[in-house]
C-alpha cells in the first residue's frame, strides 16, 4: 500500500480540529463571548499552527459546535452532570473535567470520519472475526449498546450469573457445562457492563457477507464499529456512578491499535495526530 492509498483518511488525519477547539476555549473563556457559536463565528481565516494550515475552520468547527456547548456551563454556575477523577481517583477541576468531556466527544465524531476513510482501502475484516487458530485468544468481544443488539441474529444470552460478571473475569461463565467461548458460533451477552457480541474462535460476525466481506448492516453498524482502530481515550468510564451519574478516569491518551494495516502504515501520522491535541499515544494489540 502506498500513500495515495489512504489519502481520503489522511488529509482528514493531517488536520486535527483539537488545536482548533482549544483556541475556541482559549478565548470564550478570556473574552466576552456569551456562546461559544460567537467565537467561532469570529475565528479568522486561515489558520495556521505547527502542524497545519486550517483553509476554513470556521466551516470545520462548526461541524463540531454541538459538542463545544458544555464549556458555556464554565461561565455559569451550572453543575455537569458527570464526575471525573485522577489516576488517584481524586476530583479534578471543573475546568480539566468538562475539557476533558468536550475533548472525548469531539475526537470521537472526528475519528470516526478519519477511520471510515482508511479502512474502506484495505478490504480488511480483521474486527469483524474472531481469533484464528494459531492465536493466543479464545474470543473477541465486540460491545454494544441495547439499542444494537437488534442487529444481530444470534442466540443471546441474559441471565443472573452473566450480569454478575464480565467476559474476561477470571471466573468464567458456562453454557451447557462449557465455557461460553467455546461454542464456536457468535452470541449476544449480557454482562456486568452491558451488552456485547462475542466471537469465539474462527467464527465471524453474522453480518459479514460471505466472498465480498461487506457488511450487511454498515450504514446502521454499532458505534464501536465506526471507530474501528484509532480511537480516544480521554475517559476511562468507571463501574460505580457518582451521586446517580456516570463518573470517569481522566486518561488523556489516544489508543492505536496495531493489528490494522492501515494503523501500521501510517504511524508517523498518528503520532502527530496525537502530538496536535497533546494526547499520551498507546499502541496495543487486539489479536495476538
Amino acid at each position: 500500500m502506498n500513500e495515495n492509498t489512504f489519502e481520503a483518511g489522511l488529509s482528514l488525519l493531517r488536520q486535527p480540529v483539537a488545536p482548533l477547539v482549544s483556541m475556541v476555549q482559549f478565548l470564550y473563556l478570556t473574552g466576552p463571548f456569551a456562546t461559544v457559536a460567537e467565537v467561532i463565528g469570529e475565528m479568522p481565516e486561515p489558520i495556521e499552527t505547527e502542524l497545519a494550515v486550517y483553509e476554513h475552520p470556521v466551516a470545520l468547527l462548526r461541524e463540531y459546535q454541538e459538542y463545544l456547548q458544555p464549556l458555556e456551563s464554565l461561565k455559569t454556575e451550572q453543575e455537569i452532570e458527570n464526575h471525573v477523577v485522577d489516576e488517584q481517583g481524586e476530583p479534578v477541576d471543573r475546568m480539566t473535567a468538562v475539557s476533558a468531556l468536550v475533548m472525548q466527544q469531539v475526537l470521537t465524531a472526528e475519528l470516526e470520519k478519519i477511520n471510515s476513510r482508511l479502512c474502506g482501502p484495505c478490504n480488511c475484516t480483521l474486527c469483524c472475526t474472531g481469533p484464528a487458530e494459531d492465536m493466543s485468544q479464545e474470543f473477541f468481544e465486540i460491545p454494544l449498546t441495547p439499542r444494537e443488539i437488534d442487529l444481530f441474529a444470534v442466540d443471546r444470552y441474559d441471565q443472573a450469573d452473566s450480569r454478575a460478571r464480565r467476559a474476561r473475569d477470571e471466573e468464567e461463565l458456562h453454557c451447557d457445562g462449557q465455557p461460553f467461548y467455546r461454542r464456536r458460533s457468535p452470541g449476544l451477552f449480557h454482562w456486568r457492563n452491558g451488552w456485547s457480541l462475542i466471537l469465539p474462535r474462527g467464527s465471524q460476525c453474522p453480518n459479514l457477507e460471505a466472498g465480498s466481506g461487506r457488511c450487511r448492516v454498515y450504514a446502521q453498524r454499532p458505534g464501536v464499529c465506526r471507530r474501528p482502530q484509532i480511537f480516544p481515550y480521554m475517559l476511562e468510564r468507571l463501574d460505580e456512578p457518582r451521586a446517580g451519574s456516570p463518573a470517569y478516569r481522566l486518561r488523556q491518551t489516544l489508543l492505536a491499535v496495531v493489528d490494522c494495516p492501515y494503523v501500521r502504515e501510517l504511524q508517523d501520522d498518528i503520532a502527530r495526530y496525537a502530538a496536535a491535541g497533546e494526547l499520551h499515544l498507546a499502541w496495543k494489540e487486539n489479536k495476538s
